[in-house]
C-alpha cells in the first residue's frame, strides 16, 4: 500500500471517530435535556416557579459540568485514538528508511556489493531501485578505476623497459667512442649508424606512445570519409607487400564487397593494418609465413579477418591482447613495443567498429576488425546500410 493511501485512509478514520464522538456527545446531551424535561412539580404555581428556576440553574451547572467533563473526554479519546493511527502510519512511513540507511551505511564502509531488497510496491520502490544503480555503478567505477591504475603500472612499466633497451645501447656506444674503441673510421661509421638507428627506435616509441595517449584521451581528431574499404585496403596490401615478403610474410587478399563503404581515416586505417602486420611478421616461427585477408558482410557490418599462420596464443589470453604494453610472450618483449595493437583498438572504436582476436581452426591467430557500412543520403549524412547474410 503507498504512503499516499495510507494517509488518506489515516485521515477517514480521523474524520470517522470525530463524527461518532460528536453523535455520541449530542445523544447524551438530548438523554439530560429530557430527564429535566420530565420532573413534576406541586399544583401551587408560585412554588412550582421557584423550584423551576432553582431546579434549572443546577441543571445548569450540572450540564456544564457534564459538558466539560465529557467534551475534556471526548477529547482524550479522540487523541489517542489519532495518536495510535499516526503512530501506525509514522512506523510504516519510518521502516524503509532503515534498509536505505543501511545501504548508505555499507557504501560508506566501501561495500559496493550492498544492494537493496525491497518488496513493497509504493513510493520507496523507484528510491531502492535508484540507490542499487546507483551502488552499481559505483561498483562499476571502482572496479574500472582499479583497472586503470593498474593499465597507468603496467604502462610505467612498459615505458621504461622499451626506452631502457636502446637507451643503454646509445650509452654504450658513445662510450666506446669517447673511450677510443672505434679506433677505424669504419668502426666509428658503424657506431654511429646504431646509436641513430636506436634513437629512432626510441623516437617512435614515443611517437606511439603519445597517439595512444591522443586516442585515449579524446584528444585526437579522425577525417573520418565515406571510403569503399577493400579497394582502400587492396591498394595498402599492394604498396607493403614487398617489404613483408622480403620478411618473410607473403600476404593474399580476397577482394570481395568492393562496393561496401565505410566511415575511415584511411592515414591511421593504414597504421591499423600495418600493426597487424608486425604483430605477425614479429612473431612467426616459419622461414616463410602467410597472411589470408578476407571480407564477409554480416548484417550493417563487414568483417575484415586477418588470419596468419604463426604459433597463436593461448586462449585464455585473447581478450588482452589489445591492452596496452600487453605481450604474450614476455621472453620476446624486446620483438615489439606492445603499443601496436593497443593503438589499434583505439583508432578502431573511435570510427564507431570493434576489433578482437581469435583462433582459427587451422592454427595461427585471426585479427577481426568490425566496421559499420554506411550509405550516403545526402552530402555530408550517412546513414548505416542493412545488408542480409
Amino acid at each position: 500500500m503507498t504512503i499516499k493511501r495510507q494517509i488518506f485512509i489515516s485521515n477517514i478514520r480521523a474524520v470517522l471517530v470525530t463524527l461518532f464522538g460528536l453523535f455520541l456527545l449530542g445523544f447524551v446531551l438530548q438523554l439530560v435535556l429530557a430527564g429535566i424535561m420530565d420532573i413534576n412539580f406541586d399544583d401551587e404555581r408560585a412554588i412550582r416557579e421557584q423550584v423551576m428556576r432553582e431546579m434549572e440553574y443546577e441543571a445548569q451547572g450540572r450540564m456544564s459540568l457534564f459538558f466539560l467533563a465529557f467534551l475534556f473526554f471526548f477529547v482524550a479519546i479522540i487523541t489517542v485514538i489519532n495518536n495510535l493511527l499516526n503512530y501506525r502510519l509514522i512506523k510504516n512511513i519510518i521502516r524503509p528508511l532503515r534498509p536505505l540507511s543501511d545501504g548508505v551505511r555499507q557504501i560508506h564502509d566501501n561495500n559496493l556489493a550492498f544492494r537493496i531488497d525491497y518488496q513493497n510496491d509504493d513510493e520507496y520502490r523507484p528510491i531502492c531501485e535508484a540507490f542499487n544503480e546507483m551502488a552499481a555503478r559505483l561498483e562499476a567505477s571502482a572496479a574500472q578505476k582499479g583497472r586503470d591504475e593498474a593499465n597507468r603500472r603496467e604502462l610505467i612499466a612498459g615505458i621504461s623497459h622499451d626506452l631502457r633497451t636502446p637507451l643503454t645501447s646509445i650509452k654504450g656506444y658513445l662510450e666506446g667512442l669517447e673511450s677510443g674503441v672505434a679506433s677505424t673510421p669504419e668502426m666509428r661509421d658503424n657506431y654511429f649508424t646504431t646509436i641513430k638507428n636506436k634513437a629512432a627506435d626510441m623516437e617512435h616509441i614515443i611517437e606511439r606512445l603519445f597517439l595512444f595517449s591522443k586516442l585515449d584521451m579524446d584528444d585526437f581528431h579522425l577525417d573520418l570519409r565515406r571510403v569503399a574499404l577493400m579497394p582502400v585496403i587492396a591498394d595498402m596490401i599492394e604498396e607493403v607487400s614487398p617489404e613483408y615478403r622480403q620478411r618473410g610474410l607473403a600476404i593474399h587478399i580476397t577482394e570481395n564487397h568492393r562496393e561496401v563503404f565505410v566511415l575511415a581515416d584511411t592515414l591511421l586505417l593504414r597504421n591499423v593494418l600495418v600493426n597487424i602486420l608486425e604483430n605477425s611478421v614479429r612473431y612467426k616461427t616459419k622461414r616463410a609465413a602467410t597472411m589470408e585477408i578476407s571480407a564477409a558482410v554480416v548484417n550493417a557490418s563487414i568483417m575484415l579477418r586477418f588470419a596468419d599462420d604463426g604459433p597463436g596464443v593461448n586462449a585464455g589470453i585473447l581478450p588482452k591482447l589489445f591492452d596496452v604494453f600487453y605481450r604474450a610472450d614476455p621472453s620476446r618483449s624486446i620483438k615489439g613495443s606492445g603499443l601496436g595493437l593497443a593503438i589499434s583498438k583505439k583508432i578502431i572504436e573511435r570510427s564507431g567498429g570493434a576489433i578482437y582476436a581469435e583462433l582459427p581452426y587451422s592454427g595461427g591467430l585471426a585479427v577481426i576488425i568490425r566496421l559499420p557500412i554506411v550509405q550516403e543520403l545526402h552530402h555530408g549524412t550517412y546513414k548505416a546500410k542493412n545488408i542480409d547474410h
